[in-house]
């Protein structure tokens, strides 16, 4: 007699997910003006994820991201990435998963209001935002889990005031991400 395999652990009790975590971030920012070898900058980095499970396979969400990184040894700039977020497990019953992301990426120290409190150049500049991954959860079958993974974030800033007055173009940062982060389904 031939006995049906047993069927997978459903994941988590709920559709609803969230992940909070954080990572060390290696950066690297080139623009047209700046060294061929672009410029690169170390930095922590804090991630928030949410969103509903479409299927065994598939989440859809979005994410929020927060780095900061140098430009032509400047005070760091601080970027924050709010992106559509997919992330799919092509085994359903193992915790590798892979991701990607598209939105908008906020990169300076504030949003310039003229009414507001004075901030020091650069402000805020809106950048194009993309992300891709991949990591693996530790028992995706549990309520609560953990979950390692490496990601790169790319923001296309086009162009940037320094605190000097000077404008850079054609910038384009680059975030590479070694994280661990908190799920909860």
């Amino acid at each position: 007699l031939r006995t049906a395999p047993a069927a997978a652990p459903a994941l988590g009790g709920s559709r609803l997910w969230i992940v909070v975590g954080g990572g060390f971030s290696g950066a690297r920012a080139s623009c047209a003006t700046c060294d061929r070898d672009g410029v690169f900058h170390r930095s922590k980095s804090l991630l928030i994820d949410g969103g509903i499970r479409v299927n065994e396979k598939v989440d859809a969400g979005v994410e929020l991201f927060w780095v900061s990184s140098r430009v032509e040894k400047e005070e760091p700039v601080r970027t924050t990435f709010i992106l559509a977020l997919a992330q799919i497990r092509p085994w359903h019953t193992q915790g590798f998963f892979m991701r990607a992301g598209m939105g908008i990426a906020f990169v300076g120290n504030g949003i310039y209001n003229p009414e507001g409190p004075e901030l020091e150049p650069p402000y805020s500049t809106n950048a194009l935002g993309i992300a891709y991954g991949a990591g693996w959860v530790f028992k995706p079958h549990r309520c609560w889990t953990v979950q390692v993974q490496g990601t790169h974030h790319v923001a296309a800033i086009g162009e940037l005031t320094t605190t000097d007055g000077s404008t850079i173009r054609n910038v384009i940062g680059n975030y590479w991400t070694a994280g661990v982060a908190i799920v909860l389904r």
